[in-house]
């Protein structure tokens, strides 16, 4: 969830071209949220990530767009669309992305966090984040183990010097 929302929240792709400013809300909407007004409040960001990532304007998002926008591997964005493709067409709908940003998501956020996790213990340590790092593309930034091991330690609320899945969540929310 957060990984979606982070990488939409920086989409240079982001267009907003309205020509007259939206309707205020009507007054009931403002001092009492119905869920039906709050959804409707989340769906043009939902409709923006979307957008992003659909690259070619199908209406569906593709491994190949997800490769691209995230600048992973072929398997890595194959399984970044598995873990979302509930209906298994291959493809990421929008309806498919919401679930993911609503909390539907737990397996994928799982997934991403085995990729750092290398060796399955349950923590990324500060090495596992260096190689993680580098090998989704982000060696660019070539980051030595001391300086992974301050950014472990700024996640790591508990002290262990790692970082657990539920640290891992919460980091991600924080994203959002």
């Amino acid at each position: 969830m957060g990984l979606v929302v982070s990488a939409a929240a920086s989409c240079g792709r982001l267009r907003r071209s309205r020509s007259r400013s939206p309707p205020p809300p009507p007054p009931q909407a403002v001092l009492d949220p119905s869920p039906l007004s709050l959804e409707r409040e989340a769906e043009p960001e939902l409709i923006r990530v979307f957008r992003c990532f659909d690259t070619d304007g199908d209406g569906l998002i593709s491994a190949a767009e997800m490769r691209e926008f995230y600048g992973c591997s072929v398997d890595e964005a194959e399984d970044m669309v598995a873990a979302a493709d509930k209906d298994g067409d291959g493809f990421v709908s929008i309806e498919e992305l919401r679930a993911v940003m609503e909390g539907g998501g737990l397996d994928a956020l799982r997934a991403a966090f085995a990729e750092y996790d290398e060796d399955g213990d349950g923590v990324i340590t500060a090495e596992e984040l260096r190689r993680a790092l580098r090998r989704l593309g982000l060696d660019g930034m070539d980051l030595t183990v001391e300086q992974c091991a301050e950014i472990v330690a700024a996640v790591d609320s508990d002290g262990d010097g790692v970082i657990s899945f539920d640290e891992f969540k919460t980091m991600m929310s924080k994203q959002a």
